[in-house]
């Protein structure tokens, strides 16, 4: 009976998608042909989208070129086509461009290019668009702080969001006899003058009794003893926007508001 052949030692087997170490090049070879070496030595999770980045508006351009021959303008008018394509957006043309960018990182280490052709003209990328904040304009917030088809305290609430910017959380927990001394002598005028009426007749027409210091500038409107909630705040917020006709939009269109015009009476933003 023969012997068996021990193997010591044997070598894992390696996955099929493995990456692999990359193949020597010849100093001519194409852009094409360096791609399809570099994308064997990727990630699986990163290979496809690389692949794929190359195949749409690399290869195209570039393919045929031998890879030494690739210079910077070469690198930037691959960058304005991809740019210049029907439907293209500029997060998908700047992918495109980084992926690329890894590529000729690559060959630089190989020493397939004697220089570094990465570096784009400053103006090449589009200016981003401006981001708009959502926000009520002027006309709706003197609607949601006067409106009489509104609840009263709900007029009170917007004039609270958006002439001091206080938050809801700070709102719910606000009593009658506290506001002059939490806000000082920064408050708003139309705040004040507001919150002025609320005290000394606004509540008592609502509730059929003088407004004490105890009680909650802004109550619920079924029972005057207890405070609003964050969520029953807005939600009534919501309901008021809809009564006047004005799109209900979030905490956060509010807030935004309040910078906006306070921006504005600094003289730091235009109207």
């Amino acid at each position: 009976m023969a012997a068996r052949k021990r193997v010591r030692n044997p070598a894992p087997a390696q996955p099929a998608d493995a990456p692999s170490a990359l193949a020597p090049i010849r100093p001519s070879a194409t852009v094409a042909e360096f791609a399809s070496a570099w994308l064997g030595t990727r990630e699986p999770g990163q290979r496809q989208g690389d692949a794929q980045r190359l195949r749409a508006h690399v290869l195209p351009q570039l393919g045929t070129r031998r890879l030494r021959d690739i210079v910077a303008e070469d690198v930037a008018e691959m960058v304005r086509r991809t740019l210049g394509k029907k439907g293209m957006e500029v997060k998908t043309a700047r992918n495109a461009y980084a992926t690329f960018a890894e590529f000729l990182g690559a060959a630089l280490e190989r020493g397939l290019l004697t220089a570094d052709p990465r570096e784009l003209p400053a103006e090449i990328w589009p200016a981003a668009a401006p981001v708009v904040r959502p926000s009520f304009t002027d006309a709706e917030v003197l609607a949601l702080t006067s409106d009489e088809r509104l609840d009263p305290e709900l007029r009170i609430y917007a004039s609270l969001a958006f002439y001091g910017g206080i938050s809801d959380a700070a709102i719910c927990h606000l009593r009658m006899g506290q506001w002059r001394e939490e806000f000082g002598v920064d408050i708003a005028a139309e705040l004040a003058a507001a919150l002025e009426r609320w005290q000394q007749q606004g509540f008592q027409l609502a509730y059929g009794r003088p407004a004490t210091a105890q009680d909650w500038l802004v109550p619920r409107h079924a029972d005057v003893t207890q405070p609003q909630s964050e969520g029953s705040l807005y939600k009534s917020f919501r309901r008021g926007c809809v009564a006047l006709g004005i799109a209900p939009r979030s905490p956060h269109a509010i807030r935004n508001t309040f910078e906006r015009r306070s921006a504005r009476r600094a003289g730091t933003a235009a109207p």
